[in-house]
């Protein structure tokens, strides 16, 4: 007799994989290559939103407070959207067939270039631009954290 929650896990492996080739992500186990069918509308609707929400928040703060703070905001925002076009263009700039290895390694320095040029532009933004440090960080948070999970909340008709 099958424990109840391994035929759950094994009905929800199997719903996972079925969905993952519908989307795009085909995993051929027995030369380990990765293909991938790119999704860049996924990638612009993210950018202009963590963007729309950047401008709405920056223009909360100037109505309340003033240009200094809607600056900091607008900054901290414009910080998180384009260190995530940058993550995302670099990912989608690889062959359609590639290594699995490969593909990971592009990933994971991907990553790592991506919170170098994030730590930079802080730096600079803190220290050159002397932004205000609260509103900054709040719409660093809202477009690389707030926004990122609105956006799984909105259903993709092409991966449906």
């Amino acid at each position: 007799m099958i424990n109840p929650f391994l035929k759950h896990c094994e009905t929800r492996l199997e719903h996972l994989y079925s969905a993952s080739s519908k989307n795009g992500l085909f995993m051929n186990h027995n030369s380990a290559k990765i293909e991938t069918k790119s999704q860049p509308s996924a990638v612009l609707r993210l950018a202009f939103l963590q963007m729309l929400g950047t401008i709405v928040f920056s223009l909360v703060l100037y109505y309340c407070f003033d240009m200094r703070e809607a600056l900091s905001g607008l900054f901290g925002g414009l910080i998180a959207a384009l260190a995530s076009a940058f993550f995302a263009g670099r990912l989608f700039a690889t062959k359609q067939d590639v290594q699995a290895e490969e593909m990971l390694v592009r990933f994971y320095i991907s990553v790592m270039l991506k919170v170098i040029f994030t730590l930079a532009m802080m730096a600079i933004s803190i220290i050159v631009i002397e932004v205000s440090i609260l509103p900054f960080i709040i719409a660093y948070l809202l477009a690389a954290v707030v926004i990122n999970w609105l956006v799984l909340l909105i259903p993709d008709p092409e991966l449906v």
